[in-house]
């Protein structure tokens, strides 16, 4: 997306779907991400409203299962879409759509796929991973997947505090790199993994202690607060995990090279999707192992994930700040994080 800086008096162009999601992905390059996060959180409160209404019919009477579980994450995009889009014509004062500059760059087309393309690998392989919790689950009836289904939509509330780091790692590391100031994209590394790990400790032990009074703000279903507890209980031993892998995912975009998230998360196609499907096999089985193996390949995909990082810094940083910069460059105003 081609964006400017835009006086007061000019309204916002009417957006697209696409344009929409586009411009929120400018808004976090240009440093703007509380309206984006706000829109997250309030689509994932709609989710958990919807999600036990949509799969087990509470008050239609109507249970949709799997299927109202993937009707009420639509519903909530939906909503995120038309919330943005409101934002973006009455509200925002600094980013806006030029018509005058969607004349065809192909090269920069060519930049953004080899960026993007890799990035939207990620998605797709989380959606497998969904899939495969919900058709193991599925067993257990509409009431443990709507209990599953709150608790999920209730933990990706929790890591948002977090995700808002670890977007705004992407552009500072972009910056910096591109600057050349090699030093601060380590210290941007290191000072949003330890922001992002303190997060995540305070939120797991909120987990531990408050786990059933989470659940019980969105369902009254004494089936569903019980899985949906449990699952809170032990899956936010993965949080610290989660919030590295969020990190590292900003850091690889903003050094421009997404391929080191997709080999991450495609680890857990072997250490989640493979283990989960085995143990839902062995006699006796129980929700409760399914959630440790998910703990299990978190901390697998972190550790992982760090070691990538650690690759592209030594091939792309190569320990040092560069020998000498050209005057212009000196000229110019560095990047700070």
């Amino acid at each position: 997306m081609i964006c400017r800086s835009r006086g007061s008096g000019v309204s916002a162009n009417r957006c697209s779907t696409s344009a929409v999601m586009s411009s929120s992905v400018a808004l976090r390059g240009t440093g703007i991400v509380k309206p984006t996060m706000i829109v997250q959180v309030l689509t994932v409160v709609i989710n958990a409203v919807l999600a036990p209404v949509l799969i087990a019919g509470w008050g239609t009477g109507h249970a949709l299962g799997v299927a109202g579980a993937g009707l009420a994450s639509s519903l909530a995009v939906a909503a995120g879409v038309l919330l943005l889009a409101v934002y973006f014509h009455r509200l925002e004062k600094f980013v806006a759509f030029d018509s005058a500059a969607w004349r065809p760059r192909i090269a920069t087309w060519g930049r953004l796929l080899r960026i993007g393309l890799p990035a939207g690998g990620e998605f797709a392989l989380m959606f497998v991973y969904m899939g495969v919790m919900y058709w193991i689950i599925r067993r257990f009836g509409s009431d443990a997947q709507a209990g599953f289904g709150v608790g999920m939509r209730v933990m990706q509330c929790m890591f948002l505090p977090a995700m808002a780091v670890a977007f705004a790692t992407a552009p500072i590391v972009g910056q910096n790199f591109g600057a050349g100031k090699y030093a601060r994209v380590r210290e941007t590394f290191e000072f949003a993994s330890l922001t992002g790990t303190a997060i995540m400790v305070a939120l797991t032990l909120c987990c531990q202690w408050l786990a059933p009074w989470l659940i019980r703000g969105f369902t009254a279903d004494p089936r569903a607060q019980a899985v949906g507890a449990q699952f809170l209980q032990i899956c936010s031993f993965n949080f610290v995990a989660t919030g590295l892998v969020f990190t590292c995912s900003g850091v690889f975009q903003g050094i421009g090279n997404t391929l080191p998230a997709v080999w991450s998360s495609a680890s857990r196609l072997i250490s989640f999707v493979v283990p989960a499907l085995w143990v839902a096999t062995l006699p006796g089985f129980r929700l409760v192992q399914l959630w440790y193996v998910s703990v299990a390949s978190v901390t697998s995909q972190a550790i992982l994930s760090l070691v990538l990082v650690r690759r592209e810094f030594r091939h792309r940083l190569g320990g040092r700040e560069p020998a000498a910069a050209d005057p212009a460059r000196q000229s110019e105003p560095s990047a700070e994080p």
